[in-house]
């Protein structure tokens, strides 16, 4: 992304924080929610992933995201909430691969007595090369609850409904069940989670159709350093997926396997603003050379909450 690019865009963040700080203290602060967030980052092998595009070429880019929400309902037993996120990357050369994210929806709970319901609904609008490029409705209930102190149990089921603009092929229904246990520890500050869910995607086009699992462990830990407490992650996934028809290029089923590590680490600056150093490393092996690859992705973001 150019210097003047990258500054115009940061300008209009700087304004938005501004107008939103003003905005959000005139509000009840039990109802609103606001957050903004811009980084930087640098990609060695951009990709598409929704559509197993892969670019061969590395590129700087700018992230940008805003992040809203209001509180219809807060009671002991009840909450609902509204929510609105934007998100929008700004490559340097790739500019076809700039994506831009408007996601709304609502989220929301019932205590059940130990037990509490969740449920959500949420609908994505994506640009990519600044074109409409994916429309996606999302569906999430859920339960969950502490079995002990510190052991806490959370199953939830995914449905998805993909309508893409242009490669219509691709428009799918996908279905995941989904579990995922944590264990708190260090006073809660801390905790260990290991997960797993199964996925079905049905596509328009036979060849994308698939079946596949994956198991997740995640790790995260606070470190005092001097004045400032700064909260590591460090999570590991593998996908393993079966195609269930002839993909004609190769003539053959296609399988693939993905190992995913991510770390981060959150740095608290002041007040309400906060710095988080992040890092992605994807292994993706196919028998489809075309989707076969590996990305790394090192960035920067800086966030403030109202």
């Amino acid at each position: 992304m150019s210097v003047h690019r990258l500054a115009t865009v940061s300008l209009a963040f700087a304004a938005a924080a501004l107008l939103a700080s003003t905005s959000a203290r005139a509000q009840d602060e039990k109802a609103w929610s606001l957050g903004l967030t811009a980084g930087y980052s640098y990609d060695d092998n951009v990709i598409v992933e929704q559509l197993d595009v892969k670019s061969g070429v590395s590129d700087s880019m700018g992230n940008f995201g805003l992040s809203a929400g209001y509180k219809l309902l807060d009671s002991k037993t009840n909450e609902l909430k509204l929510s609105y996120d934007f998100s929008q990357s700004l490559h340097e050369k790739l500019t076809n691969f700039d994506l831009q994210s408007h996601v709304i929806g609502f989220t929301g709970s019932t205590d059940l007595g130990g037990v509490s319901l969740g449920y959500s609904y949420k609908f994505y609008h994506m640009l990519l090369g600044g074109k409409s490029f994916l429309d996606m409705h999302v569906i999430n209930p859920s339960l969950s609850g502490f079995v002990t102190p510190n052991l806490y149990v959370r199953g939830s089921y995914f449905y998805f409904d993909k309508s893409f603009h242009t490669f219509v092929g691709r428009n799918a229904s996908y279905h995941q069940p989904d579990l995922a246990v944590y264990y708190f520890f260090n006073q809660s500050k801390s905790y260990v989670s290991v997960g797993g869910h199964y996925e079905i995607e049905n596509t328009a086009a036979p060849q994308y159709d698939y079946k596949g699992y994956a198991f997740t462990t995640a790790l995260q830990v606070p470190v005092d350093l001097s004045v400032r407490t700064v909260k590591f992650q460090l999570g590991y996934t593998y996908l393993h997926r079966d195609y269930d028809n002839i993909t004609p290029s190769i003539g053959a089923k296609r399988f693939e396997t993905r190992s995913t590590v991510k770390l981060s680490a959150e740095v608290p600056i002041v007040d309400s603003f906060a710095f988080t150093l992040d890092y992605k490393y994807v292994d993706r092996d196919s028998n489809l050379l075309t989707t076969k690859y590996s990305e790394n992705v090192v960035g920067g973001t800086l966030g403030y909450d109202f």
